[in-house]
């Protein structure tokens, strides 16, 4: 698929050796977006710090192709202390939105041309492992492309749970569950 680069981005593409790093973006999780990068330095991009993970962070290959199709990025963290695997984790960041950035660098750690979105998505699919001796962890987590928002049913569950979480205090779907054992249909 073609994508608009900058001159200055493709001339350093064109060049025999070069650095790209990934910017990812987090959003809404623990009610603020999350900041992190691949760079060997923290990096300012869009009025945000990145946070560099020195190392620590893998991802995957990303397709493109032309035709509307579902795309997955796995998302790795390792070395991870385990009570920032918990603060991770004790957040609903299921469904939430990821955004990948990839940049051209130079050995300044500055930014030649600019970043190009290389993957909007959906985080899902939690793994964790760790390592009870090291106190460390490595922390994964896929991510579906936009489009699998298409793929999910429409409506909602009728739970007193879901009902609440939009009419807080309505007790609507509190006896729901509960039946009349002798119900006749039609005329008598």
């Amino acid at each position: 698929m073609t994508r608009g680069i900058d001159s200055a981005t493709q001339t350093e593409l064109d060049k025999s050796a070069f650095n790209i790093i990934n910017l990812l973006e987090f959003q809404g999780i623990g009610g603020s977006n999350t900041y992190i990068t691949d760079a060997p330095v923290n990096l300012d991009y869009s009025g945000n710090t990145y946070d560099s993970v020195r190392g620590m962070l893998g991802v995957s290959d990303i397709q493109e192709e032309e035709n509307i199709k579902i795309e997955n990025v796995d998302i790795t963290l390792s070395g991870v202390d385990i009570e920032n695997v918990k603060l991770f984790l004790d957040y609903d960041y299921i469904d939430r939105r990821v955004l990948i950035h990839r940049v051209v660098m130079n050995s300044s750690y500055a930014f030649v041309g600019s970043p190009i979105l290389v993957f909007d998505g959906r985080l899902d699919q939690p793994r964790l492992v760790e390592d009870f001796e090291a106190r460390t962890a490595t922390l994964s987590v896929s991510a579906s492309s936009h489009w699998s928002d298409f793929q999910s049913i429409n409506g909602r569950h009728t739970n007193p749970t879901e009902h609440k979480v939009l009419y807080s205090g309505d007790t609507f779907f509190d006896k729901a569950t509960e039946t009349q054992k002798d119900v006749k249909w039609g005329k008598e």
